[in-house]
């Protein structure tokens, strides 16, 4: 069953704004994606809270030292820190690259979601993509080729990347760390089939994503 849910979360992804969207278009401005002002307890206050928040205003902020950081070791900061990463780049005009670190962080993102025992931080993961990914979202679907060189550059990318970083932030994006001391998460040892099973089902998202927009383009199940 928990198969199933996965597979169908990853379907709901793909199909905002008429089946064609990566995210929800919204008009807020990207500052609003930083973590909300939590006080977090127990477990969740071993959580990478502040130094996710400290890097992801600075890259908000444009600091070159900290774009520069983020891109030399990407496989050591959290997903909401690559979603900044890519705002920051595409607010520069770099849109390969800020497509590439979008759907990366998107990715990581939804894997970690997916490991969660607690259901409402599908919702979370999900606020970030459309926070961060609005103007990326829409000049992705009005250049095509170029979302599909990104996307597949971040697919093979994704299969060889050793993440790094704890993938239990996600947690702080869900309900319960308002009510809870204890995090919730499947067992480590079901991790790395998680992120193959999500990889496998947002590959294949983007695939019936492309067909949509301009038929049969050459993507792959296999990348």
């Amino acid at each position: 069953m928990y198969y199933s849910l996965l597979a169908e979360q990853e379907r709901i992804m793909w199909q905002k704004a008429g089946g064609l969207l990566l995210v929800i278009l919204l008009a807020g401005c990207a500052q609003e994606a930083a973590p909300p002002a939590l006080q977090p307890q127990g477990e969740y206050r071993l959580l990478p809270l502040e130094t996710t928040r400290r890097q992801v205003d600075e890259l908000l902020q444009g600091k070159p030292e900290t774009v520069i950081a983020v891109q030399a070791k990407p496989n050591e900061v959290t997903p909401p820190v690559l979603f900044a990463l890519a705002y920051q780049l595409y607010q520069q005009q770099h849109y390969h690259d800020a497509m590439f670190w979008f759907y990366t962080a998107q990715l990581r993102a939804r894997s970690d979601a997916n490991k969660s025992l607690d259901p409402s931080v599908q919702q979370g993961v999900t606020k970030l993509s459309e926070q961060f990914g609005s103007g990326i979202s829409a000049y992705a679907l009005s250049h095509p080729a170029e979302m599909e060189s990104a996307m597949v550059q971040a697919l093979r990318w994704d299969k060889t990347a050793q993440r790094r970083y704890n993938p239990r932030w996600v947690a702080l994006h869900g309900s319960e760390v308002e009510t809870s001391r204890e995090y919730a998460f499947l067992p480590m040892e079901r991790w790395p089939q998680i992120d193959q099973l999500t990889h496998r089902e947002y590959a294949r998202g983007f695939a019936k994503l492309m067909v949509s927009l301009r038929g049969p383009s050459g993507f792959t199940l296999s990348d």
